[in-house]
């Protein structure tokens, strides 16, 4: 079996002779997968992504498939996979929560993922898609569902009015998220290329290139999609009273917290990571209505040129997918 192994940060090669996943649960042939944020800070070995993941690891939990050994019913049928497995005895299992489950595992960390041809995973983290769209399409179902958590999180009533800060995977899909139920977006995105195609899809109400340039107490609903100090005191700051900050974002361990404006102001923060099991099927019916200009598709023998081009910063599309 090929897969490509991260042997050290930065330094990710094609192994081509590699056992086939062997246990329990169904065997998937890997169809597409796509590199997220996350990915990529590992591959760099940022420290937030050291303190978590060590090499050698085989990086991709946002995978679509095809069953070739599984339950009858499910042979042949391509699927999106929920890449992150919970331990079903916790309280927070237990209680509907299991996307908190602080014993879950995740595809592509804990266990191989989908930059090789073949994973195995619990049945029941198995989603059959449509057989009428493009397969690659199955690769953005998980961080579609991450997007529809975070919108989810916003107290009602919704707001007509939103600031992004990045247009990457996540910022991407979250401001076409946010513009498709009526919200008009201003995107914070640093790359002209990736600004200018964002806009080009219609998706986008006004593109700052700069934090510098938020005006303050603006927005009354703001994502931070990097996470990191400065993007998430720029946040805050503007930031309306009565407004609310989602960080989905996982740039630095730490970030300065404007407590007594938080306060005084009544704006409320939250952290927002993975999703249900309803919001990973919800991203499944979406599929149809995503744009197939969204994503850059590059075959799975360049993925190590792939991640090198998108941390470089030459790739306009928010979303970068390999396929086998």
């Amino acid at each position: 079996m090929r897969a490509w192994v991260l042997r050290d940060y930065m330094d990710i090669v094609l192994d081509a002779d590699l056992p086939m996943p062997n246990g329990t649960g169904v065997l998937i042939r890997v169809l597409a997968t796509g590199i997220c944020g996350s990915d990529l800070s590992v591959f760099k070995g940022t420290p937030v992504m050291r303190n978590r993941w060590r090499p050698p690891l085989i990086l991709g939990h946002e995978v679509v498939g095809v069953v070739e050994e599984g339950p009858a019913a499910l042979l042949g049928q391509r699927v999106a996979i929920h890449p992150a497995i919970p331990c079903g005895e916790c309280k927070l299992c237990l209680s509907g929560r299991d996307y908190l489950c602080p014993r879950r595992v995740q595809l592509g960390f804990h266990f191989p993922g989908g930059l090789a041809e073949y994973i195995r995973v619990p049945v029941n983290q198995v989603y059959p898609i449509a057989q009428d769209i493009p397969v690659w399409k199955g690769a953005l179902v998980e961080p579609l569902a991450v997007c529809l958590h975070a919108w989810g999180k916003v107290s009602t009533p919704r707001t007509n009015q939103a600031l992004v800060v990045g247009g990457g995977g996540i910022g991407g899909l979250l401001t076409w998220v946010l513009a498709r139920s009526g919200v008009r977006v201003t995107l914070v995105e640093m790359n002209p290329s990736r600004a200018e195609f964002l806009r080009s899809l219609g998706i986008v109400a006004q593109v700052l290139d700069t934090l510098s340039e938020l005006p303050y107490g603006e927005y009354p609903l703001v994502l931070d999609t990097v996470g990191n100090a400065d993007t998430f005191g720029h946040c805050q700051r503007a930031c309306t009273p009565g407004g609310q900050v989602v960080v989905l974002g996982l740039g630095d361990f730490e970030a300065p917290f404007m407590l007594q404006e938080t306060i005084l102001g009544e704006r409320s923060v939250h952290g927002s990571y993975l999703f249900t099991r309803q919001e990973f099927s919800h991203a499944i019916e979406l599929l149809q209505e995503l744009p197939d200009t969204f994503v850059s598709l590059w075959p799975v023998e360049r993925t190590d040129e792939a991640i090198r081009s998108l941390l470089a910063g030459k790739i306009s599309e928010p979303k970068l997918i390999v396929t086998w």
